[in-house]
């Protein structure tokens, strides 16, 4: 190969390299907070929150966060079926990281421990499980007690 190739073959790589890893950031799911509000003691969001409205279709979220002034982590409302959710807080019960979700489990990014949308632990180091809230429905909305 003479060097003018070589230069355009390397050139033509590295132009295609950066466009993968910008397509590839752009997949990427980035995490949804709910609006919420505070209702005696209790979180409420809308049912409509797990809708999200694309140009062409709408989809269901398989979860949302909602921030609470009584935690300093966010919780994480899973929607596990049409009338049943999980309300988690995002706070490792091993040393007390943020917890990343990660579709249906949580993965702390700190020492790699994983739970169930339940909060149920699935992989050490952490042993116990996440601290869950009792969730109620109506026909609009979800209630979290806190």
């Amino acid at each position: 190969m003479d060097r003018k190739t070589f230069i355009k073959t390397c050139g033509f790589a590295c132009l295609s390299g950066s466009a993968l890893v910008t397509i590839l950031e752009s997949c990427a799911s980035s995490n949804y907070f709910a609006i919420s509000t505070l209702d005696r003691n209790q979180l409420v969001v809308k049912k409509s929150e797990f809708i999200n409205i694309g140009k062409t279709t709408q989809t269901l979220r398989k979860y949302v966060l909602v921030k609470s002034n009584k935690f300093s982590f966010p919780i994480v409302l899973y929607r596990l079926g049409s009338e049943r959710y999980s309300a988690l807080l995002l706070q490792c019960t091993h040393k007390g990281c943020e917890l990343q979700p990660q579709g249906d489990y949580l993965v702390c990014p700190c020492h790699g421990s994983e739970f169930t949308n339940t909060g149920e632990v699935q992989n050490p180091p952490a042993e116990q499980n996440l601290q869950n809230f009792k969730t109620t429905t109506d026909d609009e909305n979800i209630y979290i007690q806190q």
